[in-house]
């Protein structure tokens, strides 16, 4: 995975690659505040805020297909960046998955570009690794 800002950086976040996932397995609190304007888009989809400690708020904005198409965060601390919101697009499936392999938007008001490459996944009992596609 690569994220661009005004300069390269490696980023290694299962957070950013797979969140709706890590939500659940975490058992975070979830609110569902409906139908909101999207942050960076034209249009609304469903905003599900979750709540991590402390004071970190995740949001995602589901479209109708239930896909993530925006991703906001809001970090609770004083470390950077403390406000980031990107599209989620680019998706692929790897096995049962439909993984968004590109974000796009802003970190505290500066451009931001993530993307995933060489991005597999290998299921229970399977030895074998399945390419994202």
């Amino acid at each position: 995975m690569c994220a661009t800002r005004s300069t390269r950086a490696f980023v290694n976040d299962k957070y950013n690659l797979i969140f709706p996932l890590q939500f659940y397995w975490d058992g975070a609190p979830v609110r569902d505040e409906g139908m909101q304007k999207l942050p960076l888009g034209t249009g609304s989809a469903r905003r599900v805020v979750v709540d991590y400690s402390p004071g970190d708020i995740w949001e995602l904005y589901v479209g109708p297909d239930y896909r993530v198409v925006e991703f906001g965060f809001h970090r609770g601390g004083p470390k950077k960046p403390a406000t980031v919101n990107a599209t989620w697009e680019d998706h692929k499936k790897a096995g049962p998955l439909l993984i968004a392999m590109e974000r796009r938007g802003t970190a505290d008001g500066q451009p931001l570009h993530i993307f995933f490459s060489d991005v597999a996944v290998k299921l229970t009992g399977s030895d074998a690794w399945v390419n994202a596609q």
